[in-house]
């Protein structure tokens, strides 16, 4: 920053008194709509480059480690899990502790194996070819766009700097400095000084016009270095080519080289610019765009989430069925003007700062923090709760405030009889999420792979395609699933279940790669990008025509099964493969539902067809003996009798007692006997009555 450009004074005591007011400005909640936003604007900057210099001067890529770094502690901000995605926990202890199975190597995206992408990061220790699958360079061309650099794109796994003199490969198939080629499977070697390092993007979060479009054009490129620019690409600042170079708009910056606040713009991050990456967000908004630059948007996606304040009724797109009659909006918060900041703040921002104090008997203390040291040191491992299956951050579980902190549940439920027992055994998302009006994945199956060379997906929620406005949305209704309160003790949470099927290759003790299951299915890449089945694969499962789409695309005999097992023996060297399906709960916290619309009615839970064993469906089909995983264990959650495999999650639920649904057969039995032994009082007593009458 240039000293100048600093609108308070550097020493003295007004200067505290000024720093006090930008962080409350800061710490304030959003707008409500219709209102004014109350913040301040942030001061003018220089951009500068990797050198140092101003970017006007040298033409060169916007760093943020000098640019934002030099007034904010650039290392302790990129240490965070935005920036990191599990590359700081990659501890053996850590992960077992928390039942993560022995193939990953972290928590988060980074060295997690994911039934999504059905890809993983290569550990550092591999020594055989057969063995890498996403290096590091590719996981960033990949998911670089998103996961906003630092950390895991400026070091590589052995935590030395990349571009520094100590950074090199430790032999030919170091991850972090080769990559595999897509067509011929060879490990080459990765140019870092031609591609740069993607540091820490902070304009993705903290300016208003981040192009995510222009970012994923420059990390799948492998341009790291420009990807920074990209995200600046709509702002006016930088302009892009038809070579794709960048160049930089001087009407944008003042006479003294800073660039001009106000069409940066910085700011905390608005709704929108959460959106990008965490599924569909708006105050305010009649239409909603489920697909921006080729990507579904990850929260609704996974669990069908719609944060928007706007009714329901008032959606002009998608085409939601029956929703003349949904006078509410799609999320209660949205609709009170909360953002995403105002749950998921800074952890150490005075302004919104979870403190407990049993001493004093403090849950939220407004004051006494040294604002200069948050200013230079925000924390960026954002408050989360603790829902499944995200096991990202694991040592962060926890950090946000819960319902109970805001709302007082025994004043609002005063028509609920055993208020304790009901809030200990459910979340208030299972009366408040009574259902979904949005599609969600519903199953990723890289078991079969289509002529595209990707996975057979399947959603819920959805007649037709996802991508066509008019489709019919119908939404969908939760699965119940127990999972672990804050203090421990098991709670009921809606979820939607999203149930992968792959090959796991037993005698490595890993999933098998996307790169081995195309070399099984395919002969090679067509022409136009399409892939080639291998012969066998279309004489056990194209139709009289010779085509293979979805109803083909199953393992509907054991011959199919046997097949592809010896053609990943043959050409892909998987050695001892194993068809597997995963169930992944995915928890409801947003599209949350006003007391109007949420559960009320006892027999909804506690009558013979209660909603938490109802049945919901996973996949088309599913071959006998296939082991299920839930929770990283194989466990019985499969009904067959209807005609679809279904989830049955009364073993996940055996721990609960349901008044009126559940059947405990030593109850059963102590009932009947009691029944039977009153009857049989009766009759003994009245026998006895008679015989005395009759004397």
């Amino acid at each position: 920053m240039n000293p100048g450009s600093w609108p308070f004074p550097r020493r003295g005591g007004n200067s505290r008194l000024a720093l006090a007011l930008l962080v409350s400005a800061m710490a304030l909640p959003a707008a409500l709509p219709n209102q004014p936003s109350l913040r301040m604007a942030h001061p003018s900057i220089v951009l500068k480059d990797e050198d140092g210099r101003n970017v006007l001067a040298s033409a060169k890529a916007i760093s943020t480690r000098k640019t934002c770094g030099e007034c904010h502690d650039y290392a302790f901000i990129t240490d965070s899990f935005h920036f990191q995605q599990g590359k700081t926990e990659m501890d053996r202890n850590l992960l077992k502790g928390h039942g993560f199975a022995s193939f990953n190597t972290s928590p988060g995206m980074f060295g997690k194996f994911s039934i999504l992408p059905n890809r993983q990061l290569t550990p550092a220790t591999v020594a055989d070819p057969a063995d890498v699958d996403l290096t590091q360079p590719e996981w960033l061309t990949k998911c670089g766009v998103c996961h906003t650099g630092g950390g895991i794109s400026e070091f590589d796994l052995k935590g030395r700097q990349l571009l520094s003199p100590e950074a090199k490969a430790d032999g030919p198939l170091d991850p972090s400095y080769t990559v595999r080629d897509r067509l011929t499977g060879a490990v080459t070697p990765w140019d870092w000084h031609k591609s740069g390092v993607a540091e820490a993007d902070c304009f993705l979060c903290h300016t208003p016009r981040a192009s995510r479009g222009y970012r994923r054009e420059a990390m799948a490129a492998g341009a790291f270095r420009w990807a920074n620019n990209g995200t600046l690409a709509n702002s006016g600042i930088v302009s892009k080519d038809a070579k794709g170079r960048f160049s930089y708009n001087r009407q944008a910056f003042n006479a003294n080289g800073t660039v001009k606040s106000e069409v940066l713009d910085l700011s905390d991050p608005p709704l929108d610019a959460c959106a990008q990456c965490h599924g569909f967000s708006a105050l305010r908004a009649d239409s909603i765009q489920p697909i921006q630059h080729a990507d579904i948007l990850r929260g609704a996606e996974k669990a069908g989430w719609v944060y928007n304040g706007s009714k329901i009724s008032e959606t002009r797109s998608p085409n939601i069925v029956g929703r003349e009659k949904m006078d509410y909006p799609w999320d209660i918060h949205a609709a009170k003007g909360l953002g995403c900041i105002d749950c998921h703040f800074s952890p150490n921002n005075p302004g919104r700062k979870l403190q407990a104090d049993p001493s004093k008997h403090l849950s939220y203390k407004p004051a006494g923090e040294d604002l200069a040291e948050y200013l230079k040191r925000p924390d960026h491992n954002f408050a989360r709760g603790n829902i499944p299956p995200e096991t990202v951050n694991i040592t962060r579980h926890n950090t946000m405030r819960g319902c109970s902190e805001c709302h007082d549940a025994e004043k609002a439920h005063a028509f609920l009889p055993y208020k304790a027992q009901h809030f200990k055994a459910l979340a208030c998302q299972t009366c408040h999420i009574p259902e979904v009006h949005f599609w969600a994945y519903r199953s990723d199956e890289w078991a079969f792979l289509m002529d595209t060379g990707a996975s057979k997906i399947t959603f819920r929620g959805v007649k037709g395609d996802i991508v066509d406005p008019e489709s019919e949305v119908t939404g969908f209704k939760p699965a119940y699933v127990p999972t672990a309160a804050r203090d421990g003790h098991l709670e009921i949470r809606p979820t939607n279940l999203i149930t992968g099927l792959y090959w796991f290759d037993q005698a490595k003790g890993r999933p098998a790669f996307t790169w081995q299951m195309q070399k099984a299915f395919f002969l090679d890449r067509k022409a136009g990008g399409g892939w080639e089945y291998r012969p066998e694969i279309l004489a056990a499962f194209a139709d009289k025509e010779g085509i293979i789409d979805f109803p083909q695309a199953r393992y509907d005999t054991p011959a199919k099964v046997a097949l592809v097992k010896e053609l990943l023996r043959t050409y892909a060297g998987v050695e001892a493969p194993e068809l597997r399906a995963e169930v992944v709960p995915w928890a409801m916290s947003h599209s949350t539902m006003g007391k109007a619309q949420a559960i009320r009615d006892c027999k909804a839970c506690h009558g013979r067809d209660s909603i938490l064993h109802r049945a919901v469906d996973l996949v088309d089909y599913l071959p006998e003996g296939v082991p299920v995983f839930y929770g990283g264990k194989r466990v019985d959650i499969l009904d067959r009798s209807g005609k679809e495999p279904a989830f049955d999650n009364r073993s996940l639920l055996k721990s609960f007692y349901l008044i009126g649904n559940s059947r405990v057969m030593g109850v059963e039995v102590l009932g009947w006997l009691s029944v039977a032994g009153a009857l049989l009082f009766s009759l003994i007593h009245g026998l006895i009555r008679f015989l005395g009458a009759s004397k």
